[in-house]
């Protein structure tokens, strides 16, 4: 089902008791070959939640709330909430269950199958929308993903974009976890939020027990993939608005206005990527998630610019650029171009 919490499990023979992991993954002779050392076609069980506890609808001014506690078959409850807000056309899942003390492998994943034929898979690479299998490079690993922000199924008519700001691994089209795909052909367009798994043998211990917690938002979009509101959707979702109750005490001499944006940062396809301070100001590096030449400008709030310049990626001055009569700095960014930034401050 769409939101689903799948626990999978591979189904080891008594010959790799002592060694279950080698079910997925052998060492072999590399020196000589390409052999990455997979064992595609690893059988697994896979299991959804075992009963349904609780089911309540709790209709609010700001949407509609499901709640839902299910029994989980690796013990514990599953409890998972799916909102529907009032002000927007997108809907969140948040997921929360326990592991436990499990050393063999396991792996836990939140399921949302899409029905979008034809559909090219996209996702957030450090800013960049890639497209899986199209813009990698021969051998990249095509068995799972990570994403920075979202991830898009879409046609030429309509398509989803995922937003996954807590929970950045990822499958896509079925579950390839060690299928050692040399490329991708979607049989269906399904996200598979690798959510858990202690499936590599590492310095690690295979068991990490606690709350986990996963949140997803996805929202439907008519037309053919969007770029920069692929951007924009992912951001919001990665930082939601903080807020707190107005009996806080005034402060007396506040040094920053009560109201206002710090600065006015530029809008997609234009992303501010790293923000930071630098001997006595502040570095924004700024990056055109576009294939088009942009002009961006960064402009003064509660603090006013005073000097900037076009610095180096460790913040180095290269050159000094000018700024405008509203105190607001102007430059061109070709496609795909990073460009850092460094202003001195002043609150207005």
């Amino acid at each position: 089902p769409m939101g689903g919490w799948i626990h999978e499990a591979p189904i080891v023979g008594e010959e790799l008791r002592q060694s279950p992991r080698s079910t997925m993954w052998s060492r072999g002779e590399r020196r000589l070959t390409l052999d990455r050392g997979w064992q595609p076609g690893w059988a697994a069980t896979r299991q959804g939640p075992t009963r349904l506890i609780e089911h309540a609808v709790e209709h609010r001014d700001d949407g509609v709330l499901v709640r839902q506690r299910l029994e989980l078959p690796i013990g514990g409850e599953l409890r998972q909430e799916t909102y529907l807000p009032a002000h927007a056309g997108w809907i969140e899942i948040n997921s929360h269950w326990t592991m436990g003390l499990e050393t063999n492998p396991e792996a836990t994943y939140i399921a949302f199958p899409f029905e979008a034929p034809e559909a090219v898979a996209r996702l957030d690479l450090g800013g960049q929308a890639m497209r899986v299998d199209t813009d990698q490079l021969p051998r990249a690993c095509r068995d799972y993903f990570t994403a920075q922000n979202w991830v898009d199924f879409s046609n030429r008519e309509f398509g989803v974009t995922v937003a996954c700001p807590d929970t950045p691994m990822v499958q896509l089209g079925d579950f390839t976890f060690g299928a050692n795909l040399d490329t991708v052909e979607l049989r269906r367009a399904m996200l598979l939020g690798w959510v858990t798994n202690n499936y590599w043998e590492t310095n690690f211990r295979a068991h990490q027990p606690g709350m986990v917690s996963a949140r997803y938002r996805l929202l439907p979009h008519a037309g053919p993939f969007d770029e920069a509101a692929a951007h924009r959707f992912g951001l919001d979702a990665a930082a939601p608005p903080l807020v707190h109750h107005l009996l806080e005490p005034a402060v007396a001499s506040p040094v920053l206005a009560t109201t206002g944006s710090l600065l006015r940062l530029p809008e997609p396809p234009v992303l501010t990527l790293h923000l930071w301070p630098r001997e006595g100001a502040v570095c924004v590096r700024l990056l055109n998630a576009s294939d088009d030449a942009v002009t961006s400008t960064v402009g003064s709030g509660v603090l006013r610019i005073v000097r900037a310049a076009r610095c180096d990626s460790l913040g180095s001055v290269i050159e000094e650029l000018k700024t405008g009569r509203d105190a607001e700095v102007t430059i061109a960014l070709e496609p795909r171009m990073l460009a850092t930034l460094r202003l001195e401050l002043q609150p207005t």
